[in-house]
Parts: C-alpha cells; structure tokens; sequence
C-alpha cells in the first residue's frame, strides 16, 4: 500500500472510530488472523467461466466488425468528450466488450450506476449505430467531463434514485454497474443486488465492473475493502449466464485478445480489464 493510500485509510478509519463521520465499516471477526491475505482460484468458478470461454472468444471475433469504428476513435485521443482508451478506469478490453455489444443487442434503454470513462464509450455505440437508446446515469459525483453526451444524469446516490427507472428495463436493454464495490446492508451494491437484480426480466444484460473471478481481487487494492464480488457467485448458482469476462479473457485467453482490435489499440499500462457482464436467460 502506497503512502497516500495509508493515510487515507488511517484518516478514514480515524473519523469512523471516534464517531466524526462514517467512513466505512468495522466487522469484528475472531478468526480474522486465521484470513489469509489472498485466497486461491475459486475453482468451481474457474470451471463455470471455462465453460464459457466459447461465448467469450465470439464476443472476441464480434468486436472485429466494429474494428474500424474502434479505430477511429482511437485516432480522436485527447478530445473531449470522445472516449479515450489510455486511461485505466475502464481499460481497452472493458471499452471494446461494451461497445461491441451495445452495437451487437441495440437496446432501447442503458442505466449505468456510476458514469465516467464508460459512459463515453457507451454513448458512442449508441451513436455510431444510429441508435434511438435512452442513457440514464445516476452518479453523485462523476469522474469525466462528461457534457455533451446524449444522457440523461441523475446527481444522486443509487439509493435516492426512482425505481421506476429500473423497472423500464426489458429484455436486451442493458443494467451496467459500476458503483461502490462495498456489499453491506444499505450500500448500494445490497441495493442492486438484493432489490434491483432480482426484479430485472429476464434478457437484460447486466455489467458488474471490478470484478476478477476466479481469481481474487488484486492484492494492492486490498486497502479498498472490496467485497462485491463475493456475490457474483451465488448469481451464477441462481440462473445469471456469463456474457463476457474480461479478466478471464485478458488471463486465459491472452493470444485471443491481442491477436484481435485489442491489440491494435492504446492500452494504459498496469490496467486492470474486469468487466464481468451477465444475463439470465429467457
């Protein structure tokens, strides 16, 4: 863990403790010194996503008849508010998997929890395929310049949001989350994941960004306290499918990935792909 990071955390930790502000949470375990810091592959998952790898590697051969729109954007680096693939919020992979499969399904809505780097990439499928597609994003606090864009914004937490935008949703629309990462009663993963998801129709693609499996969460973002993860392996058990993968995919099917559009363009180094994307089928 980098300086800033410590601190931060201590900062954090601090308020939380001598009750100043909320920052986060303390759950008292008696065998936390018992955790090992990384845990192995989740084999049973390894295998599901194995299962998989031929969806993934056709997302894969699909992105290539979008290489040349993929292409030109890529020729458009450092104009706002093109999408722009040297950053590592949402890395290359993640941007190709999205663009490639909004110009794939053609929803008639996309609700993103969370807004930045992928909403761009987003609004650009939807744009270069003529697409009529409503974007509403709800984000309190977004993290790229995003005006200009053909989305409809809601400055708020998940929570405050009206339900009524997700129960909009219909088969081949598209849920994508990319929010606080942090599972505990209350936040708003529990939300989507214990009230949104189940409710969702059969059909709609769902994308959980920051996710690794099979493997576990990097070790140098232990400071976060991500847990998020953690319940994408009892969606798989409950019916959700895999779509696409793009850890598994950047890890296992390495000569598939670079020997495609991915290669050919900008990668941040030391980015993390970890678009999970899923659906429940009809």
């Amino acid at each position: 863990m980098s300086g800033a990071k410590h601190w931060r955390r201590l900062r954090m930790g601090l308020q939380t403790l001598f009750g100043l502000r909320r920052q986060g949470f303390f759950i008292p375990y008696r065998y936390a010194d018992g955790v090992a810091p990384a845990q192995p592959v989740y084999a049973a998952l390894a295998e599901r996503f194995a299962t998989a790898e031929p969806v993934f590697l056709d997302l894969l051969r699909g992105a290539e008849d979008y290489a040349e729109a993929l292409l030109a954007i890529a020729r458009q680096r450092g104009v706002t508010p093109v999408p722009q693939f040297d950053q590592d919020w949402f890395p290359t992979l993640d941007a190709v998997a999205a663009y490639t499969l909004v110009r794939r399904y053609g929803p008639k809505r996309i609700v993103e929890v969370g807004s930045g780097h992928s909403t761009r990439f987003l609004a650009r499928a939807v744009q270069d395929a003529g697409l009529a597609t409503e974007i509403t994003a709800i984000d309190p606090q977004p993290r790229a310049a995003l005006t200009g864009l053909a989305v409809r914004f809601h400055n708020a937490i998940l929570q405050t949001a009206d339900p009524s935008i997700f129960a909009a949703l219909e088969p081949g629309d598209i849920l994508f989350i990319d929010s606080s990462h942090i599972l505990m009663p209350g936040t708003d993963v529990d939300w989507l994941f214990n009230r949104v998801l189940p409710a969702l129709p059969q059909g709609v693609l769902v994308h959980i960004h920051d996710i690794f499996l099979p493997d576990d969460y990097p070790a140098d973002w232990a400071w976060r306290g991500y847990n998020e993860q953690q319940a994408i392996g009892p969606l798989l058990a409950g019916g959700f499918q895999p779509v696409f993968s793009s850890h598994y995919a950047w890890t296992r099917l390495t000569a598939a990935v670079q020997g495609g559009i991915v290669g050919h363009l900008p990668q941040a180094a030391g980015a993390w792909p970890a678009s999970l994307w899923l659906v429940r089928p009809a």
